[in-house]
Formats: C-alpha cells, structure tokens, sequence
C-alpha cells in the first residue's frame, strides 16, 4: 500500500511523466504479446507506394490521403529505405496520442485517473494500437487534439496554452492529413465540446475563461485543417485529375453499397457487355479490363437502389459486437461518473450534460446507416471522437481537497475494482486483447506467404506478376527492401485502379495499359495461393475460347501460372 501511494503522489507531482510511463508499459505489454499487424491491405498499399515498391521510387501521392502526409513519410524513405517509416510514425503517432489522453484524464480526475485511462484502453485503444489501421490512427491524434482543447483550466499560464495549442495544431494536423473525413469529424466534436461547455456555463458549472481558451484552442485545429485542405486542394488543382476524380466516385459507390442482382438486371449487363463470371470477377475488387470504367459502373449505380442500414440490434449486436462491447462500457461509465457526482453533491449538471454526446454518436450512426454503408474501423473512429470528450466532460470544476486526497481506501477500491474490469475486458472474447490475438495470428503465415511472393517477384524482375484478392493484404508492416523492390507485383484492380500511381506501376513494367489480351504477354504472368483462379479461368475463355492456363511454378504457400492463347 505504501509503493501505490508512493505512486500516485509522483503522479500528482508530475502528471505528464506518470501518463508517458504508464502509456509506455502498456503499449510495451500489448506489442510484446501481440504481433503488429495492417488490419486491411489499405495500409500495405500506402506504405508501398510511399516506399517505391509499387514503383520503383518514394511516391508522395497516392490520392488516397493528403499530399502533405505523403509528402512527410515518402521523404523519410527518400532518405534512407532500410527503415519502415510508415509503420514507426504510426506507431510514435499512437503512442503520443495516448500519452495526451492519458494526461488529460489524470487531469481531469486527479483522484483515479489512471484508473479510468487503463479501463479505456483495454476495452476501447488497445486493438488498434497493435492493429494498425490509418482511419483509426487518425482518430487516435483527433481524440487527442479534442482532448487537449478540453483540459483548459482557469488560471493557466500562457506559456502552457501557447504549447498546448501548438500540439492541438499538430495533432489535427495529422488527422486530418491522415483521413481526411476523420478530420471532419475531429472539427465538428470539437465545436460540440465547446457548445455543451457554454451549456454548462448557463448551468453555473463552467467558467467563461476555461471557454475563451477552448475557443483560442478551436482557431489551432480549425487553422490546421484550413492548412492541410489548402494546400491539398492546390496540388490537386495543379494535377488536373477531373476524369479519376470521376471515375472514383462511381468505384465507391459500386463497392460500397449492396451489388445488384444479375439475373433480374440482365438487360444492363447485357448492354455493359458484363456476363455474369465477369461480374462475379469484378465484385471481387474490379479487374484489368477496358470496360470498366467511369460509365459502365455509373450506369450500374444508378440502377441500384442503395438500402438503408438498421440501426440498433442489426448493426451492433449481428454486426459489429466490439463496437457494442464499446458503447456498453461507455454508457456504464458515464453512469458511474454520474453517480459518482450525485455523491458528492456537486457536478451532476456537468454530468448530465456529458450524455448529450451518445445522441451525437447515435446521430452520426443513423445517418450513415441511412446511406447505407458503416465500415467497422470508421464506426469504432468516431466512438472514440465521442467517448473521450464526454468522459473528459463528465469532469467536476471544483478542486480535490486534502481531505478528498485522503480518502486512500476509496481510491483504492476504485482502482481494484477498475484493474478487474481491465482483466474481464482483456477475455471478453470481443474485447481488443482477444481480438486483436486471433486476427494477428491469423495474419501470421500470410505475412511470411507475402514475402515471398515478393521475393520472388525481385527475383524474377523481367517479369510482370499479377495477384488477386485471396493474397492481397498479407504485408508485414516491418517489410523493407534491400535487395530490390517488387514494383513488378500488381494487384488487378482495387481502389489504386486506374489512378496516377497505378499507372506510373504498370508504366515502370513497360506497359500503358494492362487488360486482358494483355495477359497473354511473353513475361505477364498470375500468382494464386494454391490453384488457378477459376473464376478468372472461366471469364479468360469466354473472351478467348482458345486460352489455357499451365502451372509455370511452385512455391511453398503459392503458385505461379500463365494464360496461353493457343
């Protein structure tokens, strides 16, 4: 009892070394036991083309994020290759963040803070604090500015808030160049926190400094968007990409919303000239073909009628149950701040006010649900953009007195009590430590099958290698290359198709454009995992009926083949 106390008076002395401690023995923990891991093939494709191994050389811009961000990781790889820079920025990224987060709850609850900060991060952070993924990377530093912008206190000094406000610049700096519709998200949380803190000010619990300093804090996240956006918007003005632009939109909307029937809309696919293997084949992520394009998918959208997600016991408890397990925790913690308010006598406006922010999630939810598409790791992003700030809201004014400080045995049996929550949270088989164990070990032999994909592709240079979607996503997020890069992979279609990037790939191999008479190419050849694609088989010799396909090689854990026209 005596070392614990010993703990928690370093950690009123010196909050913000206490939070960074106790951030860095947690993050160690998960990392050591949980192997880092992309959650999607997003990831694999930014750090490849930020690298050179799409294209020979550290590309800047990927369309996909903003040009500032790409700008900042192809540079590091620019000067030295040997490093995989785009997974260690993420990584200082996240583990900064926290530290911010976790100073501020220990700010705002000085009594049991680390407390309440371990809670969260077992059932909220740690999944993707070893999961990497960048939409939820970019919440991370979005939290973390909104937090930042909360904590101000009445009598703060000016040195403090002028280098508070500069790591808010930075941290929305980075969400919003990161993901930019997180960023959006990041600004509007943010106007709604200063909106309930004028709202608790009419209520006599909040004081007008601690707003003017929440508004000073808004100006630095709204001018770093206003920066990021600007500059973004001028680089694309100045690269003239109406016709991609075009053509993504109508990719994000065949891909993102339930697929038309075929038979009942055989007519379209007729006049599109699609058969029904080669929609099969394109639902599968597209494919090398010159019919699909900007028209032929705007056609199809617009004769799908997208349908509206339910939202409740569809989307959380069918759908996604580790944002449910998310939303349970967070609801009985605002609860317990409440209670914990009312008994005190003292903060329960404060409190109540705080559960105005499940209305927002809740309104967020619908109205994405409504446009019928909620991706898991967007929904679980703007969760945390509403927890913390209602967690951080829920935090009383008044000071901890002496005697508050000395309710030791108090204070200990929160924390005892939250250390079993942390252990129940780390085995509920969709809290993040289970979670995110299983989908990293299932990740495991595809990271080792991927490299040697790539290996082999460096090996074999003269050679244009194309892959589908059964091996797309099973890049290790420490892959660096020394011996050459595998610019000569390709993947046959995705969200990159048809881009600048894809393009300056498929140009370094030779080509102006790749489609399927082009597969019959001397050095154009196919990797599968174990056998050839048979859907793509079936399509090849619907347009060419004299085509084969041999085996040309096998590997342990995949196999390479080419189509012959014969």
């Amino acid at each position: 009892m005596v070392t614990i106390m010993k703990i928690r008076e370093l950690r009123d002395r010196h909050r913000l070394l206490f939070s960074a401690a106790l951030v860095t023995f947690l993050l160690t923990v998960t990392w050591a036991l949980i192997p880092i891991t992309f959650e999607t093939n997003d990831d694999e494709y930014l750090m490849n083309y930020f690298s050179g191994a799409k294209t020979g050389k550290p590309e800047a811009d990927t369309t996909q994020i903003f040009f500032l961000w790409g700008k900042i990781v192809s540079s590091f790889y620019r000067i030295t290759g040997a490093l995989p820079w785009y997974t260690l920025i993420f990584l200082v990224l996240i583990a900064l963040s926290l530290v911010a987060v976790c100073y501020c709850i220990v700010v705002s609850f000085p009594e049991w803070g680390e407390s309440l900060f371990c809670l969260l991060y077992f059932s909220m952070f740690l999944y993707y604090s070893a999961i990497l993924q960048f939409t939820t990377v970019s919440a991370f530093c979005g939290i973390a500015a909104v937090s930042l912008l909360m904590i101000g206190r009445e009598e703060e000094k000016r040195k403090n808030i002028i280098i508070k406000n500069i790591l808010i610049f930075s941290f929305m700096f980075f969400s919003i160049t990161i993901r930019i519709s997180v960023g959006y998200l990041v600004l509007g949380h943010a106007v709604f926190a200063i909106c309930l803190e004028v709202l608790r000010y009419l209520f006599k619990t909040a004081d007008r400094r601690k707003i003017k300093n929440m508004i000073v804090s808004f100006i630095a996240i709204f001018a770093a968007a206003v920066i990021s956006i600007t500059v973004n918007n001028i680089h694309e003005s100045l690269c003239e990409r109406e016709e991609f632009w075009e053509y993504s939109a109508e990719r994000v909307r065949f891909t993102d919303y339930s697929k038309l029937d075929y038979e009942s809309n055989k007519d379209l696919f007729d006049k599109i000239g699609w058969s029904e293997e080669f929609y099969e084949l394109v639902k599968r992520w597209f494919f090398m073909d010159e019919t699909v394009n900007t028209e032929t998918l705007r056609q199809i959208n617009e004769r799908n009628v997208r349908g509206s997600i339910r939202v409740g016991r569809t989307l959380l408890h069918e759908w996604f149950p580790n944002t449910e397990f998310q939303v349970k925790v967070w609801v009985l913690l605002l609860i317990f701040l409440f209670a914990d308010a009312v008994r005190r006598r003292e903060g329960r406006c404060r409190s109540m006010v705080s559960f105005l922010w499940l209305f927002v999630w809740f309104a967020e939810t619908q109205y994405f649900g409504y446009r019928g598409r909620i991706v898991e790791r967007v929904l679980e992003a703007w969760t945390l953009l509403a927890v913390i700030p209602s967690i951080l809201g829920a935090a009383a004014n008044s000071p901890v007195t002496e005697e508050r400080k000395k309710n030791r045995t108090e204070n200990l049996i929160i924390s005892g009590v939250a250390l079993a929550l942390c252990i129940a949270c780390a085995c509920y088989p969709f809290g993040g430590y289970v979670r995110a164990q299983k989908f990293s070990q299932a990740c495991s032999e595809a990271k080792i099958r991927w490299a040697d994909i790539e290996d082999y592709a460096i090996a074999h240079q003269e050679n244009v290698y194309i892959y589908g979607v059964p091996l797309s996503g099973g890049g290790s997020p420490f892959r660096v290359y020394t011996e050459g890069l595998p610019y000569n992979l390709i993947f046959w279609g995705g969200s990159y198709y048809n881009s600048p990037v894809y393009y300056a790939q498929i140009e370094k191999n030779g080509f102006e454009q790749i489609f399927m008479e082009d597969f019959f190419e001397e050095n154009v050849y196919f990797i599968a995992s174990e056998i050839p694609d048979e859907n793509l088989s079936n399509v090849m010799k619907e347009k060419f009926p004299e085509c084969s396909c041999e085996i040309t090689d096998v590997e342990d854990g995949f196999i390479v083949y080419k189509y012959l026209n014969r």
